[in-house]
């Protein structure tokens, strides 16, 4: 019999358990390094995430229209910065939220981790003594002297994310790219049919073989944005063309779920998002219906969800200027009970909703919750909403993902106009921002469920290590494995 826990015990053995536990991150951008520059690392890259850059223009003082061309030292309007080469950017984010500000913020502290954990912390307290830019030059030579492949290993052992070890529901699926099929389920990549810079790698011939610690998805947001004209464009460019209607529509996703074998479709709904079965045209309820859920059920692929995002709220920051929207999900009780053989993964920007959505996985079998998504991503609302959905779903949740949301890896001269639609389509995550995600997320967790297990042993129940390592590990991915294998 195993030998059960004291109160006294329990905190110690809960920071071990996920201390180190092997997570699975469900959601990322991250691509492979055969993917070329999709895949950012760096700290130039770090510095000019679009979290950062929100937080630059927030202490930047105001440009005026007649001042918006930068001269000297003057204060960039945000049209000049994202005209600057990526360092220049860089050294304007770190002088003006490390030296001249205590970095307090979630995002810079997650910067400081990062650094620290990667060996790099003298180096980083050493750009911060000196008196003027460039103030990054040593930071920025080590991670140029780093391999991609060997970089994206060290990040991986850093985060200890899982990598070893078939999952249930991977294991129904045949190999990808001539892995094992008993290789885990490791990280999951978001990857695009839609936006061209991303697709050719995927329709290169020869293939090149995909990293075991990367598993794909398939990211199809024009369909919950109702962008027919944009669809029907990608349509057209397919080899062969496929036919601008429903049928071509499901007939293109058909042909990339053969070609990269995702874990589950995903798309991140727009701002007001309703699901109403009777719209007419190629709307966004109709492709919902027509395309996304057909292909779903048809190929026996989960649908992933992204919801309460408000694109371009300040369309000047770019990506840094997103905001957030309290959602209706009702919708979301009707596609779960209409659709009772899909299996829908959902997350919430709000933490208004949170408790909504907590309350549908509890009436839904087929509907699963999924980590503290951006704006989510801060210990505060992490440990609050952790506490709630262990008290009203148990274990039956996956408490964490990295994410990071899509950046604009997009160049453009100063003074023209982002295109929209594109800035939408290229996406990526930061390599490195892992590290500090789940290091925080961890820290975060660990209270919650020790201070939840203290009080199951009050009340009168008996606890065993083995029990506290079994509810980590569904917690940090083993519940969506078996939700995934239902």
């Amino acid at each position: 019999m195993a030998k059960l826990l004291g109160i006294d015990a329990v905190d110690a053995v809960v920071a071990r358990c996920v201390r180190d536990v092997e997570a699975i991150d469900v959601h990322t951008h991250l691509l492979p390094p055969t993917h070329g520059n999709l895949l950012l690392w760096g700290i130039d890259e770090l510095l000019t995430y679009h979290y950062l850059v929100a937080e630059l223009f927030m202490v930047m003082p105001c440009v005026s229209e007649e001042d918006s061309v930068s001269v000297g030292d003057a204060a960039p309007s945000p049209d000049d910065f994202y005209g600057w080469p990526k360092p220049r950017q860089a050294e304007l984010v770190f002088e003006e939220l490390f030296v001249k500000r205590t970095p307090l913020s979630e995002a810079c502290r997650g910067v400081v981790t990062t650094l620290s954990r990667l060996g790099r912390g003298e180096q980083l307290r050493a750009a911060v003594r000196l008196p003027s830019r460039p103030r990054l030059t040593a930071l920025r030579d080590w991670f140029a002297a780093q391999d991609a492949s060997d970089h994206l290993e060290r990040v991986f052992r850093l985060s200890k994310l899982k990598y070893a070890g078939a999952g249930a529901a991977e294991r129904r699926r045949e190999p990808v790219n001539g892995a094992s099929s008993h290789t885990s389920v490791p990280t999951v990549m978001t990857n695009i049919p839609f936006a061209p810079e991303e697709a050719e790698h995927w329709t290169a011939s020869p293939q090149p073989p995909l990293t075991p610690r990367l598993k794909t998805a398939l990211r199809v947001d024009p369909m919950l944005v109702g962008d027919w004209r944009g669809i029907c464009s990608v349509l057209r460019r397919a080899s062969p063309p496929h036919p601008l209607s429903m049928e071509g529509c499901v007939a293109y996703l058909k042909e990339w779920v053969r070609r990269i074998r995702p874990i589950y479709l995903m798309a991140s709904t727009p701002a007001g998002f309703t699901y109403t079965p009777t719209a007419a045209g190629p709307a966004a309820a109709e492709l919902l219906e027509g395309a996304l859920l057909r292909v779903a059920m048809e190929e026996g692929l989960p649908l992933a969800l992204k919801v309460g995002a408000v694109r371009g709220a300040n369309p000047a920051l770019q990506a840094g200027g997103d905001g957030v929207e309290v959602s209706r999900l009702d919708w979301l009780r009707t596609l779960c009970a209409g659709y009772p053989s899909v299996k829908f993964l959902v997350t919430v920007l709000s933490a208004v909703n949170q408790h909504e959505l907590c309350v549908l996985a509890r009436k839904f079998g087929n509907l699963h919750v999924y980590g503290c998504w951006w704006f989510c991503n801060n210990p505060s609302i992490i440990e609050t909403t952790t506490r709630m959905r262990l008290e009203m779903l148990g274990t039956a949740f996956t408490c964490q993902h990295s994410d990071a949301r899509a950046r604009d890896s997009s160049s453009r001269p100063s003074g023209t106009a982002p295109a929209p639609s594109r800035r939408r389509l290229l996406r990526a995550q930061v390599l490195d921002q892992l590290v500090y995600k789940w290091a925080h997320s961890r820290e975060a967790v660990t209270p919650v469920l020790a201070a939840q297990y203290r009080k199951l042993l009050e009340a009168g129940w008996p606890l065993s290590e083995a029990d506290v390592e079994r509810d980590v590990g569904l917690l940090f991915g083993g519940a969506y494995e078996e939700f995934l294998a239902k």
